[in-house]
């Protein structure tokens, strides 16, 4: 009579001859504490990130920075408003810190203000614009509401499918232009923190 295998025993016939690479898992863990840093660091901006970056053993400095310009590189999206433009100051301070003086990295935090600046203008002006474009046809929808009803009616332009869609999709286009440049920024940055 033939053993019949657990689906345990295939499991580890098949994995026995694979071995942990023990350097890529000390690399993972560096990575981690690198983004762990930079949590915390973005968290309390006053804390001394230079005296921790000094601390760390030689082998583990490049690892933990990766993971920290991971999440710093992650954490540089558009603004929603214009409180969100103050994520750019601990931002330009790790730049600093990392590039190792202001020299570098002095211009690169104006030119980001200008950019999340003319981002959020934009974006307000591309509401205003399509609110005088589409606002007689939502006064003929509201006429023609206020005849159905026969009482007047307010219309919120967010309501309406067609100022939505039109809304959406000039969004969308310059969504993807400043996502383009942001993106440049970011390889900009990289190549700052690599150099």
């Amino acid at each position: 009579m033939t053993h019949i295998k657990s689906a345990m025993e295939i499991a580890l016939e098949r994995t026995q001859d694979i071995k942990g690479d023990k350097a890529a898992l000390v690399a993972a863990e560096e990575k981690e504490e690198g983004k762990k840093l930079a949590s915390a660091f973005f968290q309390d901006p006053g804390m001394d990130l230079a005296g921790k970056l000094k601390n760390l053993p030689k082998e583990k400095t490049a690892a933990v920075k990766e993971g920290f310009f991971q999440v710093m590189l992650s954490n540089l999206t558009l603004p929603r408003d214009e409180e969100d433009l103050k994520k750019l100051d601990p931002l330009a301070r790790a730049l600093e810190i990392f590039t190792g003086g202001k020299a570098r990295t002095s211009g690169f935090k104006s030119q980001l203000e200008k950019f999340f600046k003319q981002w959020l203008d934009d974006k307000k002006n591309l509401g205003e614009a399509l609110r005088q474009q589409l606002g007689p046809l939502l006064k003929q929808k509201e006429a023609q509401i206020a005849q159905q009803l026969g009482r007047q009616v307010r219309l919120d332009p967010r309501s309406d499918p067609d100022y939505m869609k039109a809304y959406n999709k000039n969004m969308g286009n310059l969504e993807s232009r400043y996502g383009e440049a942001l993106a440049q920024a970011k390889e900009d940055i990289a190549a700052m923190l690599a150099g």
